[in-house]
């Protein structure tokens, strides 16, 4: 059906121009935290995808550098989907959070009955409480894990299953392509781990859009929407996400600040936390090298 809906997809000049207002003005993107930001007619066919499940629900967003909430936000703004109940999006990178708030402002979301809340979270703490167990749908696109197995994008699941209730849905968009061999491999790991917590995949658009990278241009992705029909507890409620597992998280080791910050119109990104566990500087280690 999703692969049939794509194929038919021509986008008046007026949904461009909209959407377009949204991905002009996002922060420059950072390859070595694996922003990659879709292109405003692949963040439409995404809306397409995605506005019947997202209608009058509560969404939390864990991370968004495409921008995808103030897009559905802007288009319920203007009343031309359904608008959600209630929007979070949670981000380590407060240049996009800044973003955000700025653009909501801007456009008179909340004028319109559209309510978008942000807030600073690394996905290695645990979920702050307050935010535990309130969405009823999650929306990620996050570090595939072509390094991990798959396991960057384990790690935004687990902190979904906290954020949201026990009979939610979500959208993961990830970078599956059957010609390589490492997107196989995590796929696999994801769709294991999918089963093992009481997911189900309701449906799957392959070969959504490019992520034109200079590396691998014809590096395709795909979109899974998974519904949660069984009660089974994250691995890390509570806790921080042990180091082995956030080895190679955006795709080879390095040190992690806690947050991206913005220092006037500077990006200050370049002296990570090195108090903070997970930036020490000889993090990534053959100690926490990770086999198949």
């Amino acid at each position: 059906m999703f692969d049939q809906i794509l194929a038919d997809m021509v986008f008046p000049k007026r949904l461009v121009s909209l959407a377009d207002s949204v991905s002009y003005g996002r922060p420059r993107p950072l390859r070595n935290f694996d922003q990659i930001y879709m292109m405003s007619g692949d963040m439409l066919a995404q809306v397409e995808l995605m506005k019947n499940h997202i209608a009058s629900k509560r969404i939390v967003f864990l991370g968004d550098g495409d921008g995808m909430s103030m897009l559905f936000g802007l288009l319920a703004s203007e009343r031309i989907i359904e608008r959600p109940k209630r929007m979070l999006v949670l981000d380590f990178d407060k240049r996009i959070i800044a973003n955000i708030e700025k653009f909501s402002r801007e456009k008179q979301f909340k004028k319109n009955g559209v309510i978008i809340d942000t807030h600073p979270y690394n996905v290695i703490d645990p979920v702050p409480p307050k935010f535990m167990g309130d969405w009823d749908f999650f929306y990620i696109n996050p570090p595939y894990g072509s390094r991990n197995f798959g396991r960057s994008t384990i790690i935004w699941l687990e902190r979904c299953m906290d954020l949201c209730t026990n009979n939610c849905s979500g959208c993961l968009v990830i970078p599956y392509d059957e010609k390589e061999s490492w997107s196989q491999e995590a796929m696999l790991s994801i769709q294991k781990f999918l089963t093992e917590k009481g997911f189900v995949v309701r449906d799957m658009a392959s070969y959504m859009h490019y992520y034109h990278l200079p590396d691998n241009p014809v590096l395709q992705s795909s979109s899974l929407v998974v519904d949660r029909i069984g009660n089974f507890s994250s691995n890390f409620t509570g806790k921080k996400i042990p180091p082995e597992y956030v080895f190679n998280l955006y795709g080879s080791p390095r040190p992690l600040p806690h947050y991206i910050e913005v220092e006037g119109d500077s990006l200050n990104n370049g002296s990570p936390d090195y108090n903070w566990d997970y930036g020490r500087s000889d993090f990534g280690n053959d100690t926490y090298e990770l086999q198949s």
